[in-house]
């Protein structure tokens, strides 16, 4: 089933096709319908992020808000973090708890900006929802980026890990209910340190305000933060999703249900190759 999208919000899309370079196979080719103008793509890259308002109608917010409300509320194994730091409860796993968040893996407005950024081979690397509280203190995220991993000194032939996260709004994101501010450009700062519990505006960020049904597109290494939420203002529902390629280790985060939705897709007739390469067990050599 394909999970329904807004096309106005696209402004436009381009094709990619790519010959990989694979003897044994006989060079295959693969095209990429890229729901993005080649313009967005290099902003993406130059910037760490791209923002897509109201990419989801409101029919599907509503489908996906009653998911998460569902899944959350006979789940066992939510985190709460705790501390000024990362407030609000997660869940983890979505992708094996909620057919929902299965439909999502696929999803062509997010996977084929990922292949034109990192290939056609690419995996998604964990789906977690996020839920704050407006009456509850402590619901900000400290600046953070998350893939950190770059040593220093850095060594010559270091391969930088490359993620695009997804960000997915289920609820309106303004001053009260806690917008999202992201440092255009920061993705590309190997060589600086960011320390723990820094909330001060930075120069040259960006706040994000966005109606719900809105994502964004950001790179795993970008700096970014998340406001709290205020006195007025509502539920603030997030849906965290993204990709990495598809020879790199999924999200470490949270535990996997032995029996999950993803596992039972894998072992059905339905699992072709381009869902078992999603899923992680497909698509390197």
């Amino acid at each position: 089933m394909s999970v329904p999208f807004d096309e106005s919000a696209i402004p436009g899309r381009h094709t990619i096709t790519y010959r990989i370079r694979d003897s044994h196979r006989g060079f295959p080719v693969r095209d990429v319908d890229v729901l993005a103008t080649p313009e967005e793509i290099r902003a993406l890259v130059r910037d760490g992020f791209l923002v897509r308002e109201r990419l989801l109608p409101m029919a599907e917010v509503e489908r996906l808000r009653a998911a998460l409300d569902e899944t959350m509320a006979r789940d066992d194994r939510l985190e709460t973090k705790g501390g000024k730091a990362f407030g609000g409860v997660f869940i983890r796993h979505l992708m094996d708890k909620h057919p929902a968040f299965l439909e999502m893996r696929d999803f062509p407005p997010t996977l084929s900006v990922a292949r034109a950024v990192f290939g056609p081979s690419v995996q998604v690397r964990g789906f977690t929802g996020r839920v704050c509280y407006p009456d509850d203190p402590n619901q900000e995220t400290e600046w953070h980026f998350h893939q950190r991993v770059v040593p220093d000194p850095l060594p010559p032939s270091f391969a930088p890990p490359q993620t695009l996260d997804v960000l997915l709004y289920l609820d309106d994101i303004d001053d009260r209910n806690g917008p999202l501010c992201v440092v255009p450009g920061s993705h590309t700062w190997t060589g600086r340190d960011l320390d723990r519990n820094e909330f001060d505006d930075k120069p040259g960020q960006v706040v994000l305000r966005l109606p719900a049904g809105s994502c964004v597109l950001a790179y795993g290494s970008l700096w970014h933060r998340a406001l709290p939420t205020r006195p007025g203002g509502t539920l603030r529902r997030l849906l965290l999703f993204g990709y990495g390629p598809a020879w790199m280790k999924p999200s470490i985060y949270g535990e996997r249900p032995k029996d999950g939705l993803t596992a039972r897709l894998l072992q059905s007739p339905d699992a072709d190759e381009e869902t078992r390469e999603l899923l992680g067990v497909s698509g390197y050599m």
